[in-house]
């Protein structure tokens, strides 16, 4: 995971020594819920989340940039069919209260549009893609069933960036995310909501 997110640094370095006359950095706290497949594992929703993303004007109203982010998703569930396992060539079924956990880390190559790049509020909407580092674990009493996987990921995403004034480069960030992964190994794919709120900064 270091050699990915040393990766990442470095291509975000390129772009800012190629283009520095006009950006957008956020920092964002992130909520999320999962859908589909991964809401059946973890159904509540999920506080634990940060995102940052780096942006470039290449013109007045497109960016191209980077995003790296970490959620942490957690449940804990009765009533589930019982799971089977394999323990020295002997097959048995556990069951009982089960405690699911969710690492993701996608790591995306990103482009968007700012449909009215010279007003106050700058609503935007574009998509990422990269690459998704999922770890799951289900807990059952004193047994733990882990996986991981890292597979293709898209993200499109609607947003609004809105200064403090209109003099400031700084602002509230808000957007919203649908980060798709595709299945790898033992996971089935990804597909999660997020909902960003926190600080830009556009130059």
């Amino acid at each position: 995971m270091k050699k990915i997110y040393l990766t990442a640094l470095l291509i975000i370095g390129f772009i800012v020594s190629t283009n520095a006359q006009q950006f957008y950095w956020t920092t964002n706290w992130e909520i999320s819920k999962g859908v589909g497949d991964t809401g059946d594992f973890i159904e509540s929703v999920n506080f634990r989340g940060i995102s940052f993303d780096g942006r470039y004007f290449i013109n007045e109203n497109v960016t191209v940039g980077g995003f790296v982010s970490w959620n942490a998703l957690y449940d804990k569930l009765k009533n589930l069919p019982p799971i089977e396992f394999e323990d020295d060539g002997l097959v048995g079924h556990v069951s009982g209260t089960q405690v699911h956990y969710l690492n993701v880390f996608p790591i995306l190559a990103n482009m968007h549009y700012f449909f009215d790049a010279d007003g106050k509020i700058k609503p935007y909407a574009g998509i990422g893609l990269g690459g998704v580092y999922v770890e799951q674990r289900n807990d059952i009493g004193f047994r733990s069933f882990n996986s991981d996987s890292f597979g293709f990921a898209a993200q499109p995403e609607i947003g609004v960036f809105i200064p403090f004034n209109s003099y400031s480069g700084t602002g509230i960030n808000l957007a919203v995310r649908y980060l798709y992964g595709s299945s790898a190994g033992e996971l089935k794919s990804l597909s999660m909501l997020n909902f960003a709120i926190g600080f830009g900064f556009m130059r």
